[in-house]
């Protein structure tokens, strides 16, 4: 089995290390694919994203490792990307080879401020209080549909850690994950991803920096990808080189046990099947 991830963040925004770094972990952990995903800049004040001046340094030091490495590991060159009203379209900037689209923020139309959907906890519950009235049901509704917005508007090639909004509701603190009116949601943005035809991934990252016990996302979205032939992949979500196959055997053998047996993954320059 190829052993790959395409999520991964580092100095350049809101990760630890170089990018050599991360190289190194991966060769000593048997990977056969690596892949980048810095936060790209953003219009806004932003401590998660790359600032818009360390643009070059990123696609340049990305394309010298590949050439350092590149007899040993593949190496691309990928952005996870925001969406939200006046972004950026990264999808055919010169020197990336893919996205990871994700919905982190909305703003308020009265103040222009940006507010997080998978922030602290504080700030989950501003984001409530101040742009959905205290209303969960609206907060789930106005994240899911920016992500079929998003899948609409500026496909990208993965769709990033799908119900991350699962983040601050351990316990269901927030909302009933098993309500009619929470599936639905969330059903019909799988409908969106699968007439778009983008990779949904397997989020380990939010094991690995203490947040969640299971990936993203939950084992009921995933069996409904598997019945709507929705593509999907393994991805750490790496903040720090040693976290780049955080729970990966538990995370194949899900897909496994759902019934997947392959995932598709950028490989020798095209998007291929690869068996789990």
């Amino acid at each position: 089995m190829l052993k790959s991830t395409f999520h991964t963040h580092s100095r350049f925004d809101d990760g630890a290390c170089d990018l050599e770094d991360y190289v190194l972990s991966a060769l000593k952990k048997g990977f056969s694919v690596l892949g980048f995903s810095a936060h790209a800049p953003v219009l806004f004040d932003s401590e998660w994203n790359m600032k818009q001046e360390a643009w070059d340094e990123y696609i340049a030091l990305t394309k010298s490792l590949r050439d350092k490495y590149g007899d040993r590991i593949e190496i691309y060159t990928g952005l996870e990307t925001d969406f939200y009203k006046g972004c950026t379209d990264w999808r055919n900037k010169k020197g990336i080879d893919y996205t990871i689209g994700a919905v982190h923020f909305i703003q308020n139309p009265e103040t222009g401020k940006y507010y997080a959907f998978d922030g602290s906890r504080q700030e989950f519950e501003e984001n409530l209080e101040v742009n959905f009235g205290g209303d969960i049901r609206r907060l789930v509704a106005g994240y899911y549909g920016l992500v079929r917005e998003m899948l609409m508007k500026m496909t990208p090639n993965i769709v990033a850690h799908l119900d991350v909004i699962r983040k601050n509701n351990q316990g269901g603190r927030f909302f009933d994950e098993d309500e009619e009116w929470y599936r639905e949601e969330v059903l019909n943005t799988l409908e969106v991803v699968a007439l778009t035809h983008a990779v949904l991934e397997i989020n380990t990252g939010g094991i690995s920096r203490g947040y969640m016990t299971t990936p993203y996302p939950s084992r009921w979205i995933l069996e409904y990808c598997l019945d709507m032939d929705i593509p999907v992949m393994v991805n750490s979500d790496a903040h720090h080189p040693d976290a780049l196959d955080c729970s990966f055997e538990e995370a194949y053998e899900l897909l496994r046990d759902v019934g997947f047996k392959s995932q598709r993954i950028l490989y020798r320059g095209e998007w291929k099947d690869v068996g789990l």
